[in-house]
């Protein structure tokens, strides 16, 4: 049996190792070496000690960690109180891996019903997640790879259940060309683009999520009469930090709007917004969607968008006919 215990500052070390053995037995290229621990994840206002808990064997050695607390409420303003997350588990690889990933999961689970928590979502909450953007696989963004069986085993054996898939896209900005047909012309001449950097940002919890990143948001404005029709966010990791690419930049994409004028107004928003991170010199543009958001999907193939991943969402509810996705 292994003992349990929250963070010490003294454990950044064994995470990073920890993180490393077990991507490497999911097969996953994903890397939290030391410098991005304290600089990405521990530095975080909202980072509570107690929810980054540790297994240690008998030789008090570190074999494996769970991350959870919870995440940003629907509006993005602020921590939920009830939609928490498990926003990462990772395991050193071998016989008692199982084992260790139940007890870590369980002990999670009881702490969350503890602090009133209604729901919980793994890995990290969708695009409410609060950790590991631009550094996990999917930005914890997707939930779980398709392809991570070993997590999903032990998710599902903690009584989780998928929820809702998702799907990465990826644009290589160096192929890019805007699409030019007669509703994009007319949209050109009804629109402008506008551009807002990230200190404009007054949101507490996206501001404190993305401070390890530069963040962008594209405006669509109508000229006459003048209004907003349109947003567009981008981010990507600061170039200072080593380690992460902050060539590959993530889009945040809203719903589509009903009418064809506003979708054809909407579509050279995206196009004006990939322009310009073209002229910047960013190599690659992802977006994460749900796999149900069909006109989304439509409107990504039409601006050059390939599907590069599959993902799964998973949920575990604590109140009978709760869900944070409904």
């Amino acid at each position: 049996m292994w003992s349990l215990r929250a963070f010490l500052n003294t454990d950044t070390p064994a995470l990073a190792k920890l993180w490393g053995l077990h991507h490497a037995s999911i097969h996953s290229l994903a890397a939290c070496p030391v410098h991005i621990w304290d600089t990405c994840v521990l530095s975080k206002p909202y980072f509570n000690a107690e929810q980054l808990v540790l297994a240690i064997d008998e030789l008090r050695n570190p074999v494996g960690f769970v991350h959870y607390g919870f995440v940003g409420d629907r509006d993005l303003q602020s921590q939920s109180k009830d939609h928490a997350a498990v926003h990462r588990i990772c395991v050193t690889p071998g016989p008692g891996e199982d084992a260790i990933a139940s007890q870590l999961l369980q002990h999670a689970d009881q702490d969350l019903r503890s602090l009133g928590a209604k729901t919980c979502s793994a890995l990290g909450g969708g695009d409410r997640s609060g950790f590991y953007l631009g550094i996990a696989d999917g930005d914890n963004l997707m939930g779980l790879f398709a392809n991570d069986f070993k997590t999903q085993r032990w998710l599902t054996d903690a009584g989780f259940a998928p929820v809702r898939p998702t799907e990465c896209w990826e644009l290589d900005l160096s192929l890019f060309r805007p699409p030019m047909d007669r509703m994009q012309i007319q949209a050109r001449r009804t629109c402008t683009i506008g551009r807002m950097l990230d200190e404009d940002y007054d949101h507490w919890w996206t501001s404190t999520v993305l401070g390890h990143c530069e963040q962008t948001r594209f405006h669509l404005m109508i000229k006459s009469p003048p209004s907003l029709a349109g947003v567009v966010s981008c981010w990507h990791p600061d170039p200072s930090i080593v380690g992460l690419d902050s060539s590959v930049v993530r889009m945040v994409l809203m719903d589509l709007p009903e009418t064809v004028e506003a979708q054809e107004q909407y579509t050279y928003l995206l196009a004006e917004s990939l322009r310009q991170l073209q002229q910047e010199r960013k190599r690659l543009v992802r977006v994460v969607a749900s796999a149900n958001q069909q006109r989304i999907v439509s409107l990504l193939h039409r601006l050059g968008f390939r599907s590069v991943e599959h993902g799964l969402l998973f949920e575990k509810a604590y109140e009978a006919g709760v869900s944070a996705f409904r």
